[in-house]
């Protein structure tokens, strides 16, 4: 064959096959187009600041200027350097961009200043991409428009921002807000989407609890935003753009930012514009904070365990969980490390790492958990409580304190169960039954199975089986401090053990190994991202490329078994 001919063959087979990769990389892209219409109320634009998604941040500022005649503009980012004395800070100046100059809000922003809601701090603004990397855009979408410029520091609290929507509201109700705000940083690309369908249910719900809590760059931004659209009686979140930056030749895990752009409008939405209310959820396994970890890390703090994870992971989701292996003291702790007791007491800094991840729940259903007897269990409950973090489960058997209800868009029961020694099982079924006929997703969080062992025991199954035929959802399992097998039981999925995520059992690779879990749960599927970790000297870190890949296939066959949809090499999805 001609060698030209030959060439110019494998450049059509390696474009259509970039095509159809791409072409399922799409299918997570959401994108509509905008229409809208002359004398439509529209007080807020939500755009990222990130240039990955630039000319559909152009396009949507272009097509509201053109049916609106707009005399202000605010223009609001998060403030990323810290800089400045205030927490809001604004200036005067004026900007250059390479077509001309923009002008600024004079007489308004000396009013804000002498209001006393915001600093004037031109230096504040230097090299502040949330703000410069928008002006172009609104130059050309807005001439003429003189603009308020506004940076906010992520210490801002709520009521300084209440202050800030109401003077916004009164001196300034006819200007546009623009909201300048980069979603998921920094997380692998199914976990972006999971954190970004929670910020997007926010927006849309309106919801300003959870858009506080949500993974983005500056929820004070989009707080204000939320407060903006209400005042202003502009109630329904139109999402025009929703993407991340992971090319779609890179591996699922590569760390991504994603971008959401929409606006709030006074017009109806269509059922095909609606989001798909969902509940979403991110489960991590065994974490202990005592013998070598409290040895290693005491001087350093406790943080820093997670200087190779952050505290993204478990943010902007509705449920973020793990399995506390221990009680947590009320006073310091002994170094006893090279003891290696297996009688675990937990430093009390125990609750503000927690805090710092984001963890919103702890199991308490384990072996553990009652180390310290009655008083420690005590005070771990009180501590918890104190934290604002959900507690759940019992050393033994089965109460309803064994029960943490979720409320979110899809209502949640997760029931903990320590289920190494024998109990009752029959109040469980009918607790399970009973949430069940209430409307409620159930997820069982057990503590089960055989220490070490790749596979599940029969009791686990025989467990499993009964748990889901009284109408449970998912099963996710702990103890074991190895991963476990997977399987799907009468269209329910069953994670046996989600192994380690902080823990000093150096003497195995396995034991070394963890998996973080997220997923979502619609009305009728569950969406789950498989995430495997791995510790380095107690610090876990997410594995990936070939490394995840092949850790997964130790538990799961994604490419071979049924029961599922494959949305990616981590992801699978679940119809019920």
């Amino acid at each position: 064959m001609n060698k030209n001919l030959l060439a110019t063959i494998l450049v059509l087979l390696t474009t259509v096959a970039f095509y159809f990769y791409s072409a399922d990389f799409r299918k997570t892209v959401k994108q509509v187009e905008v229409s809208v219409t002359g004398g439509e109320n529209i007080p807020v634009v939500i755009v990222p600041h990130f240039d990955f998604a630039k000319e559909e941040r152009l396009s949507l500022l272009g097509n509201i200027s053109e049916k609106n005649n707009l005399k202000t503009l605010v223009l609001v980012s998060v403030n990323h350097f810290n800089t400045g004395s205030g927490q809001i800070v604004t200036t005067k100046r004026d900007w250059q961009v390479a077509a001309g100059e923009i002008l600024s809000a004079k007489k308004l922003e000396e009013k804000i200043v002498n209001d006393g809601l915001a600093i004037d701090d031109e230096l504040a603004f230097t090299n502040e991409h949330g703000i410069t990397n928008i002006l172009a855009d609104i130059y050309e979408t807005f001439p003429n428009v003189p603009i308020l410029p506004i940076i906010i520091k992520d210490t801002t609290n709520k009521e300084k921002i209440d202050q800030l929507a109401d003077w916004l509201n009164s001196e300034c109700r006819d200007c546009l807000l623009v909201s300048s705000v980069d979603f998921s940083h920094y997380c692998p690309r199914a976990l972006a989407n999971v954190h970004d369908q929670y910020s997007i249910q926010a927006l849309t719900k309106l919801d300003k609890d959870k858009v506080w809590l949500a993974e983005t760059d500056s929820p004070q931004t989009l707080y204000l935003s939320l407060k903006i659209a209400e005042n202003r009686e502009a109630k329904n979140f139109q999402l025009v753009y929703h993407a991340n930056s992971a090319d779609p030749s890179e591996t699922d895990d590569t760390e991504t930012t994603s971008v959401v752009l929409g606006y709030y409008t006074d017009k109806e939405l269509s059922g095909a514009e609606a989001v798909e209310s969902s509940t979403s959820f991110v489960i991590a396994g065994d974490a202990m904070f005592d013998r070598a970890v409290w040895h290693y890390f005491k001087d350093k703090g406790l943080k820093s365990i997670f200087s190779n994870f952050g505290d993204r992971v478990f943010r902007g989701v509705d449920l973020s969980l793990l399995n506390l292996e221990g009680p947590i003291s009320a006073k310091e702790i002994d170094d006893d490390w090279q003891s290696g007791s297996l009688v675990f007491n937990f430093p009390p800094e125990t609750t503000s790492v927690l805090k710092y991840l984001n963890v919103n729940s702890a199991s308490l259903a384990n072996n553990h958990t009652n180390n310290a007897g009655n008083s420690g269990f005590i005070n771990t409950n009180k501590v918890l409580e104190e934290a604002g973090i959900n507690y759940f489960g019992k050393p033994n058997g089965f109460d309803e304190s064994s029960v943490l209800q979720i409320d979110g868009e899809i209502p949640i029961s997760v029931i903990g169960i320590m289920a190494i020694d024998n109990f009752d099982n029959q109040p469980l079924l009918a607790k399970i039954s009973a949430e069940k006929s209430a409307g409620r997703k159930v997820i069982i969080f057990p503590h089960w199975g055989v220490e070490y062992a790749p596979k599940h025991s029969i009791s686990q199954e025989r467990l499993a089986r009964s748990w889901i035929s009284s109408g449970a959802d998912l099963i996710v399992g702990s103890h074991p401090h190895v991963t476990q097998d997977f399987e799907i039981i009468d269209g329910r999925p069953v994670i046996y053990s989600l192994g380690n995520f902080v823990f000093d059992q150096f003497f195995s690779q396995e034991t070394q190994e963890g998996l973080v879990l997220a997923g979502t749960i619609t009305k009728d599927k569950i969406t789950l991202s498989f995430l495997p970790t791995r510790e380095k000297l107690v610090k876990p870190e997410f594995l990936r490329g070939e490394e995840k890949v092949a850790k997964i296939r130790t538990f799961f066959g994604i490419d071979s078994e049924t029961g599922f949809k494959k949305i990616s090499s981590d992801t699978i999805e679940i119809v019920y």
